[in-house]
């Protein structure tokens, strides 16, 4: 009877493993990433990691590491950037700035409502994933991110960042997109700076909590 589960237990494993296959092999990678491409980049609430920097001459140097969470327009994001402790709200055109020498909120009005377009990508990491032109797209394999399965890819495609475009060029992008749900899960990019060559900058994102109820309101400015 011992033998006889055993050997059941196998077949339905084997059965698991073709099927798993066989939905990865028939995963078009132009198809999962323009699809996860729209769907997150429409997303209006999630939590996200960002790490920047960029590298010369063999040496690499840190930009920023935040956490961050979007609530529709709002954001909000703490951690460091140029070895600096930040804290910072984007709340209805106003930006909150925690003051570590003065431990006060700054209130600066952006006056415009694309300001949070023309902000640093910490603010504003979608703005990353979107691309006028995705170009050659090259399957790179299967990693888990947070548990979710996800499909590899690499790609060289044309940017819509103003911001990235004025300084950089030779975009690369690995993404893992979490095919079962279309969602991308974690982006690196890197590109070459424009007047050295030399200089390569690297931005690396995970996003998770997809539409999950998240709140972002401004800071208590009263309190030190």
């Amino acid at each position: 009877m011992t033998a006889i589960l055993a050997i059941a237990g196998a077949l339905l494993y084997s059965a698991d493993m073709i099927k798993d296959y066989y939905i990865k092999s028939r995963l078009d990678p132009r198809v999962e990433m323009t699809e996860a491409i729209k769907k997150t980049t429409e997303v209006k609430c999630f939590r996200y990691t960002l790490a920047s920097g960029f590298t010369v001459d063999d040496r690499k140097e840190v930009i920023s590491r935040v956490i961050g969470e979007k609530d529709h327009g709002n954001t909000h994001i703490k951690g460091e950037m140029v070895n600096t402790p930040v804290d910072i709200y984007y709340i209805d055109r106003t930006i909150y700035n925690y003051d570590t020498f003065s431990k006060h909120w700054l209130e600066i009005d952006s006056g415009t409502s694309q300001a949070e377009e023309l902000l640093i990508s910490e603010l504003n990491p979608l703005s990353n994933f979107r691309f006028r032109d995705i170009g050659k797209i090259e399957k790179r394999g299967f990693e888990k991110i947070d548990g979710a399965e996800c499909l590899v890819v690499e790609c060289s495609p044309t940017v819509e960042s103003q911001l990235l475009e004025t300084r950089w060029m030779d975009f690369k992008y690995r993404l893992w997109i979490d095919y079962n749900d279309n969602w991308i899960r974690k982006g690196v990019l890197s590109a070459t700076n424009k007047k050295t060559g030399k200089t390569r900058l690297y931005i690396e994102t995970t996003l998770k909590d997809f539409n999950d109820k998240i709140e972002v309101k401004p800071p208590d400015t009263s309190k030190k």
